[in-house]
């Protein structure tokens, strides 16, 4: 991506990461209006996530943090199953389905019905959550719902996802066409979105007559040599699908996702914008297995950040070491969006301390617990036990941290 732009700048993880400790300096000396931070019970957060991970991994073996964990509801590899049945003649044929799969099962985890439940009939397994959305993103896929060829099931397609079906779509999600008809319609209009972005860049996911969102994997590892930045897959899906996280700032006609203006960050224009680019960095989080599974190893993947999303604020809110100011009165729109900011923000910030923190205290250093494993093995299953035994959290949080009821934003009241 040309970087001459500084707008550009923000779509890079290393940005999200500078401006989100700035936010956390500020923080620190009481500059923020809404949210103030305890670094000192940064220990407790970091005994949580520890006990978490003995408890997961006794043996420290983890797995990547991505979707795939999702897929897996209920201790069931549904990958290699559909994976064994289809019988894919090469690695590329699989590295394309597993990315199709991965990609679009982050793209539909999105804000949805209140209370909604996801029934696995198969394996009797009823999630809820991003379990939930990336369930019923899999059986989709499995039933060829995404796939504009007959003959081959397992894929997505630009034009089926273009003009995907209302009544199909509600099926699939099982949600009512009737009392979740709102929410069906903004995910029809979004997969419409994903469907038409991925048209207007064949150059990164199209292959003679097919446009597919895994044809990107294949095409960044037909052009390596074995390894894979994972700071290249994060610049090419911004390059591409950022218009598809319509809402938040742009810069003149560049549509920047998943970034929003704060009031407190000096300057105008770019200076004043935090990126988050939550559903783009977990793309390439869930990336790193089709890529390890077709023979290519990810790198560079330290550079991304910890997710900005409810999972892991609920942590930091329950621990202490976060924690919201008191408001009086009635707050305008710039300071219900400036609070959303400073949570997700402040969010990024402390697990990169607490990572730094949980590293020292196993006498290790993060070259040898990877970031990754650490949002797996801890952070991301810590903050999901607290929202299960705390649900209160999850309306009051999840409310703040999605005002505006954004549908791409995973969390809501």
């Amino acid at each position: 991506m040309n970087d001459t732009n500084p707008a550009l700048t923000l779509f890079q993880p290393e940005e999200v990461r500078r401006k989100a400790h700035m936010l956390l300096d500020l923080a620190a000396e009481g500059g923020l209006a809404h949210v103030g931070v305890d670094l000192d019970r940064l220990d407790a957060a970091v005994a949580t996530v520890l006990e978490t991970t003995k408890e997961n991994y006794p043996d420290f073996q983890i797995p990547p943090y991505g979707i795939w964990r999702g897929f897996e509801a209920g201790g069931i590899d549904r990958w290699q199953a559909m994976a064994s049945a289809r019988g894919f003649e090469t690695a590329e044929e699989m590295l394309a389905a597993a990315a199709d799969l991965a990609l679009l099962g982050i793209a539909m985890t999105t804000l949805h019905p209140s209370g909604w439940q996801y029934e696995d009939r198969m394996t009797e397994t009823t999630v809820g959550g991003a379990q939930a959305s990336a369930l019923a993103a899999f059986h989709m896929f499995a039933s060829g719902s995404f796939s504009s060829d007959m003959t081959d099931p397992y894929r997505v397609d630009a034009g089926a996802l273009v003009s995907m079906d209302l009544i199909e779509l509600a099926a699939g999600l099982q949600w009512d066409d009737r009392d979740d008809a709102d929410h069906l319609k903004a995910m029809q209009r979004h997969l419409k979105r994903m469907g038409e972005a991925l048209a207007l860049r064949p150059d990164l996911f199209g292959e003679g007559e097919a446009t597919r969102p895994g044809l990107l994997a294949v095409q960044l590892a037909t052009d390596c040599n074995g390894t894979i930045d994972a700071g290249d897959v994060l610049d090419r899906i911004l390059e591409a699908l950022a218009p598809v996280w319509e809402g938040g700032a742009t810069s003149g006609d560049i549509w920047l996702g998943d970034a929003f203006v704060h009031s407190a960050l000096p300057g105008n224009d770019v200076h004043a914008i935090m990126p988050f680019h939550l559903a783009a960095q977990q793309m390439v989080y869930s990336l790193v297995e089709p890529f390890a599974w077709a023979g290519f190893e990810v790198t560079g993947l330290e550079k991304l950040t910890a997710p900005a999303d409810l999972t892991h604020a609920v942590l930091f809110v329950k621990s202490g070491v976060l924690a919201l100011k008191d408001s009086n009165g009635t707050l305008t729109p710039e300071a219900i969006r400036d609070r959303m900011i400073e949570i997700r923000a402040l969010t990024i910030a402390l697990t990169d301390k607490l990572a730094e923190r949980l590293a020292s205290g196993l006498g290790m250093n993060l070259d040898q617990v990877p970031f990754t494993c650490i949002l797996e093995g801890g952070t991301d299953r810590a903050g999901n036990r607290i929202l299960e035994q705390a649900p209160e959290n999850l309306r009051d949080l999840g409310k703040i941290l999605n005002p505006g009821a954004v549908f791409w934003l995973p969390f809501g009241a």
